[in-house]
């Protein structure tokens, strides 16, 4: 599934497990509830994209594409506290 868009879409509830989607367009997606386990999304464009959660500790995220404030969430796997 590398260099798939998946532009403007509404993804809720989906499962993506040890799937390739590098250079990948999710740009403006709604996440809510999916799941990404294992996956390479190197290179991915999530710029506008709400309600994703990805742990980069189980997934390659490295050169991706984030928007601030959604960005943050990626730091939820780390037991950490923002103020």
């Amino acid at each position: 599934m590398k260099k798939t868009s998946f532009g403007k879409s509404l993804l809720k509830e989906c499962d993506f497990k040890e799937t390739e989607l590098g250079e990948g367009d999710f740009r403006g997606c709604d996440l809510e509830g999916t799941l990404f386990h294992g996956c390479d999304l190197s290179r991915v464009d999530f710029r506008d994209a709400v309600n994703y959660s990805i742990d980069p500790q189980s997934n390659r995220i490295a050169k991706g594409k984030f928007s601030i404030p959604e960005a943050l969430s990626l730091l939820k796997g780390f037991d950490i506290t923002l103020q």
